[in-house]
C-alpha cells in the first residue's frame, strides 16, 4: 500500500477523532461546569437507546450496544457529542488556534493542526469545558466512548489479554489518534487516559464483571435484563465524574510530539504563559501532586488488581514533555518482545 493511501485509510477510520486540548490557556479562563447538564444528556439518551433496543427482542445484547452507539460515540456519529459540539447544549470554552499553546505549528510538526484551514476543522483544536473539578476537552469524551468501546469489547467480550488492549491503544495513539505528523503530532497520554476510563464505563453498562480497578470501583449496572426486555437500573445513573480525572488533564498528564521542532514549540508557548519554574525551565506538569495520584490511581500491578500488568505506564505519562518514541514508547521493545500478550 502507499503511503497516501495508508494515511487516507488511517483518517477515514470510523475511530478517527485526533482533536486536540489545551489545558494550559483553559486555566487562565473561567470554564464552566457542565456536569449535570452532560449527566442529564446521557441518563436520558440511555433511557431512549434501552427503549430502541427493545424493539428488536429479549435481552439482546449486541441489539443494546448498537443502540447505545448511536448516543456515546464520536463527534461523526454519537448524538451526545453531535449535541453538544454543534447543538452547544452545554457551554463550551472555544480557544481560538492561534492564541493556543499551538499557536505556531505549521504542517511538519502536525498535519491536522498546523494546516492553514486547522483553524475551523474538528480535527485541529477541541473545544474545552469543566467536569467536577476537572477541565478536559470535549475529545476526552469521544475516547471515552468511541475507543473507550474498542478496549471494552476487546478486552471483557473477546478475552483478549489487556496488555495487548493497552498496547493496540498506543499504536492507534501513535498513528490515526493523534501523534504522528500526518495527524496532529501530538501523543496525548490524557487520550489513552480517556480510553481506560471508556473500558470501564462501557463494562459498568451491564456490569458483568468487575471493574478492572477493582471491584470497588463497580458502578453499574446502568441497565438490566427484567422480564425479558431491557431496563434502566433506577438506582443507578451515569455520572461523568466518576470517569474524568486529573489524568485526562494535559497539563497534567503531559503530552508527547512527533516531533522535536514541536516539543520546542510547545515550550515556548508554556514560557509565554508563564508556566515555568524559578530558574526558567517550562513545567509540565503544572501540578506534579495530581500526578503523583494518578499515579497511584492506576497502579493495578502493585496493587494486584491486574496481576503481572504495569498498567500506569499506559495511562500516566511519568518523564514529562519530549518526542515520541515510535519503538520505546511506554514500555521498551526488548519488554514487549519477551511480553508480547
Amino acid at each position: 500500500m502507499m503511503l497516501s493511501s495508508l494515511v487516507l485509510a488511517l483518517f477515514l477510520s470510523p475511530t478517527s477523532h485526533a482533536a486536540e486540548a489545551d489545558n494550559f490557556t483553559a486555566r487562565r479562563m473561567d470554564v464552566a461546569d457542565i456536569a449535570e447538564p452532560m449527566n442529564a444528556l446521557a441518563n436520558g439518551y440511555l433511557k431512549k437507546a434501552v427503549a430502541d433496543a427493545n424493539l428488536g427482542g429479549a435481552c439482546d445484547e449486541g441489539r443494546l450496544y448498537e443502540e447505545l452507539q448511536k448516543f456515546f460515540a464520536n463527534h461523526s456519529s454519537g448524538r451526545l457529542i453531535q449535541d453538544v459540539l454543534y447543538k452547544k447544549k452545554v457551554p463550551l470554552t472555544v480557544i481560538p488556534l492561534k492564541e493556543s499553546i499551538y499557536k505556531e505549528w505549521d504542517i511538519w510538526d502536525g498535519y491536522l493542526l498546523g494546516r492553514s484551514k486547522a483553524a475551523k476543522s474538528p480535527l485541529a483544536l477541541t473545544p474545552m469545558v469543566r467536569v467536577g473539578d476537572t477541565i478536559v476537552g470535549v475529545d476526552k469524551f469521544e475516547h471515552l466512548f468511541g475507543m473507550g468501546f474498542i478496549y471494552f469489547d476487546k478486552y471483557y467480550r473477546k478475552g483478549e489479554s489487556l496488555r495487548s488492549v493497552l498496547k493496540n491503544g498506543v499504536f492507534r495513539e501513535k498513528t490515526a489518534l493523534g501523534g504522528n505528523m500526518f495527524a496532529t503530532g501530538v501523543f496525548s497520554y490524557a487520550d489513552l487516559s480517556a480510553n481506560f476510563n471508556g473500558l470501564r464505563f462501557w463494562n459498568h453498562m451491564l456490569q458483568k464483571k468487575n471493574d478492572v480497578l477493582g471491584k470497588n470501583e463497580n458502578l453499574g449496572p446502568y441497565v438490566k435484563c427484567d422480564a425479558g426486555k431491557w431496563a434502566v437500573n433506577p438506582s443507578k445513573s451515569i455520572d461523568f465524574r466518576n470517569y474524568m480525572d486529573a489524568s485526562m488533564d494535559e497539563s497534567i498528564n503531559c503530552s508527547k510530539f512527533a516531533r522535536s521542532s514541536g516539543e520546542e514549540k510547545f515550550r515556548k508557548s508554556l514560557t509565554r504563559l508563564s508556566f515555568v519554574d524559578a530558574e526558567g525551565n517550562t513545567t509540565c506538569p503544572v501540578e506534579p501532586a495530581k500526578l503523583e495520584a494518578m499515579k497511584t490511581k492506576y497502579d493495578a500491578a502493585n496493587s494486584g488488581i491486574v496481576p503481572y500488568l504495569d498498567l500506569t505506564p499506559f495511562v500516566v505519562n511519568s518523564r514529562g514533555t519530549e518526542k515520541v518514541s515510535y519503538i520505546n514508547e511506554v514500555q521498551p521493545l526488548w519488554y514487549t518482545i519477551q511480553n508480547p500478550f
